[in-house]
Parts: structure tokens; sequence; C-alpha cells
């Protein structure tokens, strides 16, 4: 009798295990999701997101500007840059800005050698950025010296259309930031344009001789101010 339960309950369990086994299927694997798109720059190919030299101007919302800005294959005989256009001479050449704030940067050929050469600068500063103007004509004349002085600068005022100029002309020894010692007989043309919500700085800038012999092509520049706006 024993024999026989034995037998049974024996018989029970291989029954009970096979069952099991034969409700154990494998799972199918779960179906791929789509994947997310990659993310996208919106920096220009080989260029990184950051300002470049010149771009912290911003509008007076915060957005970077959208205004043209010249180029080394921009037309030869125009400069645009923070919502302007104007004439330039075809001998200036566009380089790239060689400092902070400096938004546009020409080279200006001199007679003779390259010591000689001069350099038009533009900056763009948005929403008052920048400073006074009084203050920024006293740090131009703080860059200049006649014997152990700064020198006096000559100011005039001018409008051009809608436009406020304010010129600002200083010559003497001038010490560029950065430089390890002063450049002798510089002079300066510069010329500040007060816009809709921004102003714009032109220094023309360099040894005198070349600074005077470009003197009326910087000029008519100037007369020639067209806002986009």
């Amino acid at each position: 009798m024993n024999d026989r339960r034995i037998v049974l309950l024996a018989s029970l369990l291989a029954s009970l295990a096979i069952a099991a086994c034969s409700d154990a299927k494998p799972k199918p694997p779960a179906p791929a999701g789509p994947r997310p798109p990659a993310a996208q720059s919106s920096a220009p190919a080989g260029t990184s997101s950051a300002s470049a030299p010149g771009a912290a101007a911003k509008d007076v919302d915060g957005a970077a500007p959208t205004w043209p800005l010249s180029s080394a294959t921009s037309d030869s005989t125009v400069i645009e840059v923070g919502g302007l256009s104007f004439p330039k001479p075809t001998t200036w050449q566009w380089q790239l800005p060689t400092m902070q704030f400096r938004t546009l940067q020409y080279a200006v050929a001199g007679e003779g050698d390259s010591t000689k050469a001069a350099e038009l600068i533009v900056s763009v500063f948005m929403a008052g950025d920048g400073g006074p103007l009084d203050a920024n004509i006293t740090r131009w004349k703080g860059q200049f010296r006649q014997g152990d002085a700064a020198p006096e600068p000559k100011v005039t005022d001018k409008e051009v259309g809608p436009l406020k100029v304010k010129f600002v002309e200083l010559e003497g020894d001038y010490m560029a930031m950065g430089a390890a010692g002063a450049k002798k007989d510089f002079s300066q043309i510069g010329a500040i344009v007060q816009a809709s919500g921004r102003n714009v700085f032109f220094r023309l800038i360099g040894p005198k001789v070349t600074v005077a012999a470009n003197r009326t092509d910087f000029m008519k520049m100037i007369d020639g101010l067209m806002p986009a706006d």
C-alpha cells in the first residue's frame, strides 16, 4: 500500500513539473522605440556658439542684433555695421578684430613700409552700454601724451540725417592698450554716432601723416552714413 502511494505521488509530481515547463514560454523582446533626434547646434558650421570679439552688443531685450556685418568677402565699397551702412575706400582692408569690443577693424595703408599703417576701428554698444560719451572721450584723451600731459581733444558736433555725430580729434604720442611703449607722432579722428538705441564708435588712428592723408575719406564715410531703421 505504501509502495503504491509512493508511485502515485511520484507520478503526480512528474505531471506537475511537465505542466509548469509547458507554461514557461520565453517572452519575446520588447519592440525598440524610436531614438530621440540628436541635439543640433544653432551655430554656423566651423564656429562655436560663443560670441565673437565685438559681438557682445545686445538690443534692449537682450537678444543679439541681426543687422548685416561686413566681412572679408563683402562689397569692397560699402561697410555695414550696427544697423548703418556707409561708403568705404577700396584700399581699406578688412581685418579680423584683434581685441575685445572691436566689432569691425580695417587696415589703412600708409606711404612706404607697414609701420606707417593706420587702423579704422568700429565698436557698437547697445542701450547705454559702453559708458557715457564723456567718459569715452576722457579715456581716449588719456591714451595720448604731449610732453608730460594729455592733450586737450578737439571736439565738434554734427548731424547726418537723423544721426548725431560727435567728432573727437587727438594727436601726440600714443600708448595703445597692451603696448610696451608709446608710439610717436600719432593722431586720431574719432566719431561717436548716436543712433536709435545704440552708439557706434569710429576711430581712425595711426601715424599722423597717414591719418591726415585719409582724413577726407573718413569724413566722406561719416557724411555717407545711412541708418537701416
